[in-house]
């Protein structure tokens, strides 16, 4: 089964969207998780960020207004999420909103996070397709 991962902004990428993103965010009436692991304040993204891409480009990251109104209507979540989406078009959450603001804006605990869920559907779905 080809899966990809999702990792999903609580943000639109639009002019207006960004600014009003920057503005929210400085003010303290906007936040997005996982704006925070990837930018923070620097909207070419963190060093960091976007060294962790290069090394996983299995990751698609990208914002609300991005998503098909399929896939949209499909999350079982709240946004920012991170998913596992299928061939068929199922989405799986591997990281919801809470487990995103737990990361405090940390790639490297982002990653823990993530790699732990993946092995824990990995681990799901072959003990479903063994029964």
């Amino acid at each position: 089964m080809e899966e990809k991962i999702l990792a999903i902004y609580d943000a639109d990428f639009t002019v207006l969207g960004e600014i009003a993103y920057a503005i929210g965010k400085v003010t303290g009436t906007r936040s997005c998780s996982l704006c925070d692991i990837s930018h923070g304040l620097n909207p070419l993204g963190k060093k960091n960020w976007r060294s962790y891409c290069e090394t996983r480009p299995e990751i698609e990251w990208i914002h609300r207004n991005d998503l098909d109104p399929n896939t949209r209507a499909a999350l079982t979540c709240g946004l920012p999420c991170v998913v596992a989406q299928d061939s068929m078009g199922c989405s799986h959450t591997l990281l919801d909103s809470e487990e995103l603001r737990t990361c405090n804006g940390d790639i490297t605990e982002f990653d823990a996070k993530l790699s732990s869920a993946l092995a824990r559907r990995t681990t799901t779905l072959d003990d479903a397709l063994a029964s």
